[in-house]
């Protein structure tokens, strides 16, 4: 960072901080004994925490989107379309976020109708007029063109990495163009993430190259007859408009009115009282240290280290079909395609055998270049897990389990020694609730978050199928799937036995069970004449 002795002011980008918190323990994530989610909150704390001892800034302030659309919106109306609505366990944590942020004594910008790029731009400038020097704490690479003599991008540390630390120089030295031009180079290449179209085909080396020749996109258009590649001309001359479109939404504003000046943003005293009360309530027992409390908070929480493997070879599915045995539980579940039992394809097998343990075995993913198993991967890994799943010693278990019963039925499986199911089993136990769920079940009785489907396959009209996300990303969520059905499985079979339910659900429930997978699978019979000449009569009365 520059050597100057300029006071320096550091703007956090308030929900882009909390987001990031939130996916950097995304697959081992943090509740309190409550229940209550607390990953986001904790990691923005610690990062806050962090940026103060290390940096020791003279103003603090954080800037926070308002709901609602912006201007953005009204010059292109599918600007950040694509982007889904804030998971639920984040929600959950914003009135922590609110309260801490008034602990820690750290003014929270936010403007009706302005997002908060444009409140960050404004601040920024506001330090240039008032000889102040600008961080902007984000990841954000739109940020970039804010970048100069004075203001600077201060990325946030990434696992296993130093903070990086974005002056002039470094922007060259990134993406080949200097701040200025950031907003051409957008302009032209388009974010995914914001939904801004960009000019389709021309990723950041070709724009990087084009605003080197020509300066800025207007410049191109003017020079269009230049561009020796016909290719590229079409492209830029079809997409003009959005080349245009683009680089008016990616342009931060510098000229919002925020009602405050940066001498409102000195940094305060935190009010360590009220911090005490919120790290007690959220169990975060090393910041409650770091404020210099004495209280202790008893641990509650459950242990989430796991022992998850992935089955990559046949050697290693023969032997964990062999480590089977008989009488002792298996929890089976599918990945697939679709949630019609009658129309999915398998992604993937995964099983556990005990708390904590699960094995994932692959059959569809991302970018897959070959068989893993033989010639064909479902043929191989059915003839050898066929014997195991359809032996009725070894008693199953699932969430569920009909569904996955029905599509291992269309490929061949008889699942065989199904002894219990834990959705039925939570319906029997508490027939009001409103969700059965296995991320409910999980967090109401093992008070451990698992990763949320809609993590891995998005919502909406941009939502993918499983077999389009890469292993490394389904692979913890389908273990886990297995290992939390295998936990329940003990506790929802003492509570059965407890309410006086088990021989209820062992002799209706589980046993009728096969009786039901048949009928789904076979169709039933309907006597078309009958039921017509019966609906005519019900007509006429």
């Amino acid at each position: 960072m520059s050597s100057t002795k300029q006071k320096r002011l550091f703007i956090i980008d308030g929900y882009a901080t909390l987001y990031r918190a939130h996916y950097a323990l995304i697959r081992n994530p943090l509740t309190n004994s409550a229940g209550t989610p607390t990953s986001a909150i904790f990691g923005f704390a610690n990062q806050v925490f962090q940026l103060i001892e290390e940096e020791k800034p003279d103003y603090l302030v954080a800037a926070f989107d308002s709901k609602g659309k912006n201007f953005r919106h009204e010059i292109f109306e599918e600007y950040k379309a694509n982007r889904s609505e804030m998971p639920d366990e984040i929600q959950t944590q914003l009135p922590y976020l609110w309260t801490l942020l008034e602990g820690m004594n750290i003014p929270v910008l936010r403007v009706d109708g302005v997002e908060a790029d444009d409140i960050i731009g404004t601040v920024a400038k506001q330090c240039g007029d008032s000889d102040l020097q600008c961080n902007i704490v984000s990841g954000d690479k739109d940020f970039m063109q804010l970048i100069n003599d004075s203001t600077f991008l201060y990325a946030p540390q990434a696992r296993k990495r130093e903070k990086e630390i974005f002056d002039v120089n470094k922007v060259v030295e990134k993406w080949g163009v200097g701040p200025e031009n950031i907003i051409d180079l957008l302009g032209l290449m388009g974010d995914s993430s914001d939904n801004v179209p960009g000019v389709q085909g021309v990723g950041p080396k070709t724009a990087m190259k084009l605003i080197q020749e020509h300066g800025n996109i207007e410049n191109i258009y003017e020079n269009i007859d230049s561009i020796k590649n016909e290719k590229m001309k079409d492209k830029l001359l079809s997409d003009k408009d959005n080349a245009l479109l683009s680089k008016q939404l990616v342009t931060i504003l510098t000229d919002v009115n925020i009602d405050s000046s940066v001498e409102d943003f000195v940094i305060k005293e935190m009010n360590t009282s009220k911090l005490e009360d919120i790290f007690k309530e959220l169990e975060f027992s090393g910041l409650l240290k770091k404020i210099g409390s004495t209280e202790t908070i008893e641990q509650k929480s459950v242990d989430r280290k796991k022992d998850y493997k992935n089955i990559l070879n046949l050697e290693d599915l023969i032997g964990f079909v062999e480590s089977l045995e008989q009488g002792k539980w298996l929890s089976v579940d599918l990945e697939t395609t679709s949630v019609n039992p009658m129309a999915a394809e398998i992604v993937g097998f995964s099983f556990s055998t005990k708390k904590d343990t699960g094995f994932y075995v692959p059959i569809l993913f991302k970018d897959k270049k070959e068989n893993l198993f033989g010639n064909n991967d479902l043929e191989e890994v059915i003839r050898i897990l066929k014997p195991f799943l359809e032996d009725e010693n070894i008693p199953k278990t699932g969430q569920n389990i009909k569904y996955d019963a029905l599509i291992m039925k269309r490929f061949g499986i008889d699942l065989k020694g199904i002894e219990f199911d834990t959705m039925i089993a939570a319906h029997l136990l508490n027939p009001n609730a409103r969700s059965y769920k296995l991320d409910n079940l999980s967090l109401a009785h093992l008070n451990y978050k698992m990763v949320p489907i809609k993590d891995l396959i998005g919502v909406g009209k941009n939502q993918i199928t499983m077999d389009q996300v890469s292993l490394d990303d389904i692979s913890f969520y389908a273990a886990e799937d297995a290992d939390v059905v295998i936990e329940l499985t003990e506790i929802f079979m003492k509570d059965l036995k407890k309410q006086k339910l088990f021989n209820y659900f062992k002799s209706i429930e589980i046993d009728l069970l096969p009786v039901l997978i048949d009928m789904q699978f076979n169709g039933i019979f309907i006597d078309k004449e009958y039921l017509e000449n019966r609906s005519m009569r019900l007509e006429k009365n």
